[in-house]
């Protein structure tokens, strides 16, 4: 990917691109440096089929999915939402959550996390040593993510009983 091209513009080829932790690309278009740490913006394509990050929530982080293209599932608290191209899923800090794609079109959003914070998260999870799919079997794995998801305030967490 290139870098970026300006102080107001944002170019297609622009952006840190990524390894998806959970599957899929993600490119980095607008790290919160460039937003004095107010918001960043994550440019994200998910496969068909996929599952996504076990359900969790972000301690200090508001969460926005905007669907350009396909649609994405969310599971809100007890609703899930399917989210079709045009939609905005917005996530209020402290909620339990989980995007997925689990229908048969590759799935394309941008996520903004705001304040900013969270492109380190996806920078540090872009290099593979923290599993967010599976819960890990071994104790020290465990331990180390333990460690790496809280200094982002990101929490996994079970979904409230149905009433």
């Amino acid at each position: 990917m290139g870098t970026d091209s300006g102080e107001f513009f944002i170019a297609p080829q622009d952006g840190t691109a990524l390894i998806n932790p959970i599957g899929g690309q993600m490119v980095l278009k607008l790290g919160d440096a460039r937003t004095a740490r107010a918001y960043s913006v994550h440019d994200n394509r998910l496969p068909p089929g996929s599952p996504g990050p076990r359900p969790h929530l972000h301690r200090s982080h508001e969460e926005v999915f905007y669907v350009l293209e396909g649609e994405l599932t969310v599971r809100v608290g007890p609703q899930t939402i399917r989210a079709p191209a045009g939609s905005f899923v917005v996530i209020p800090r402290g909620t339990v959550h989980q995007p997925s794609n689990p229908g048969p079109h590759p799935a394309h959003v941008l996520l903004l996390f705001s304040p900013g914070g969270m492109d380190d998260f996806f920078l540090e999870a872009a290099r593979g040593r923290h599993p967010l799919q599976a819960l890990p079997q071994d104790p020290a794995v465990q331990a180390d993510l333990q460690a790496f998801t809280a200094r982002y305030g990101y929490e996994f967490a079970e979904f409230p009983a149905e009433p």
